[in-house]
């Protein structure tokens, strides 16, 4: 082979053979092993006998995450949390994404392994569901209910101080978040602008959830709780409403009706806001989010991912005066949608 197809064929095999990186980073939070560490450093026959591991590999296995940046050597040769990982994945840190990564292991990367059937029949391959009522199932299921709302909240999590500064959320007094889970979202916004009157509008199973999170928050009383469908009959009016990683989740006919929706909850003068990996051609995002969208075809019975110009053009058929973006990074999008006064 020429040189050339020669570094062909490694960039190739680098993309095609990426699983392997990947799991290693899984296994690690599967096994436990960076919530071992956050206790402090451990010589490797510890972490054999602290996680139920075998002799065979365990080096290997040890020192591949340590080429990746997740673990150290400290100078007596016991190993310890890199930064990163004391930051991302320890369970239990506000800033974990260990519960994102344990459902993305145990549900999304074997329906992946169907991606070639998942294309043929168009419908979803995560094993977590069946039919269509996706949300009813897994709310209906203590576990699966926790590893969802989990994974919603580390996704969401990082993008709240964005949120808090790009818009003006001084000239509003009211928000309703659709699809605002636990209130995690909410309350951080209402700590940053302690003046809104905000309220969840979720499926009534969330409640409860609801409820125990806000106390746990200390901000019982200072956000509530709405229950009910958002795609049947009208909203609880507010200023503003909003609604993140959720749009995705539907077909063009259902986002463009829960546009309209939250189009008639606006009150005059307020605003729509959505949040997504919304696919824009050109940005450095935009491969990153079509794989986003291939994932949701794989876990979803209606998602896939959509353009800027397709939400700013149900945006306009539902109503609203104007349309701009903001980035939240991670990304994300923002997008707004003003009503006329």
């Amino acid at each position: 082979m020429t040189d050339e197809v020669t570094a062909r064929a490694g960039q190739v095999l680098g993309q095609a053979m990426a699983f392997q990186p990947a799991k290693l980073v899984l296994a690690g939070v599967r096994l436990g092993l960076f919530a071992a560490l956050a206790e402090g450093p451990l010589p490797e026959e510890g972490l054999r006998e602290r996680l139920e591991l075998g002799r065979r590999g365990c080096d290997h296995f040890l020192a591949a995450l340590a080429e990746l940046g997740f673990l150290e050597r400290t100078a007596d040769g016991a190993w310890a949390n890199a930064r990163v990982s004391e930051q991302l994945l320890v369970p239990g840190d506000p800033a974990s994404l260990s519960g994102f990564l344990q459902l993305a292991d145990r549900v999304m990367y074997p329906a992946w392994d169907r991606l070639a059937e998942g294309l043929r029949s168009e419908e979803p391959q995560a094993a977590t569901y069946s039919g269509e009522d996706m949300f009813d199932q897994l709310y209906d299921s203590e576990e699966k209910k926790d590893g969802l709302v989990r994974m919603a909240e580390d996704a969401s999590r990082p993008l709240i101080p964005a949120l808090a500064e790009v818009f003006d959320w001084a000239s509003y007094g009211s928000v309703l978040e659709l699809g605002g889970c636990r209130g995690n979202v909410l309350a951080g916004l209402v700590g940053a602008h302690p003046h809104l009157e905000a309220r969840v509008f979720d499926l009534p199973q969330l409640e409860e959830d609801f409820d125990a999170h806000m106390a746990a928050l200390g901000t019982t009383g200072k956000l509530g709780f709405h229950g009910g469908d958002f795609f049947a009959g009208p909203l609880p009016e507010a200023d503003v409403l909003m609604l993140g990683h959720a749009l995705v989740d539907w077909n063009d006919d259902q986002r463009a009706q829960l546009v309209k929706n939250a189009f008639a909850g606006v009150r005059p003068g307020g605003a729509f806001l959505v949040w997504d990996p919304v696919i824009v051609p050109g940005e450095e995002s935009y491969l990153r989010n079509l794989l986003r969208s291939l994932n949701l075809q794989l876990m979803t019975p209606h998602g896939k991912g959509y353009t800027l110009a397709q939400c700013t053009g149900w945006m306009h058929d539902a109503g609203f005066a104007r349309v701009e973006h903001r980035s939240l990074g991670h990304d994300v999008t923002l997008v707004i949608a003003h009503k006329g006064g």
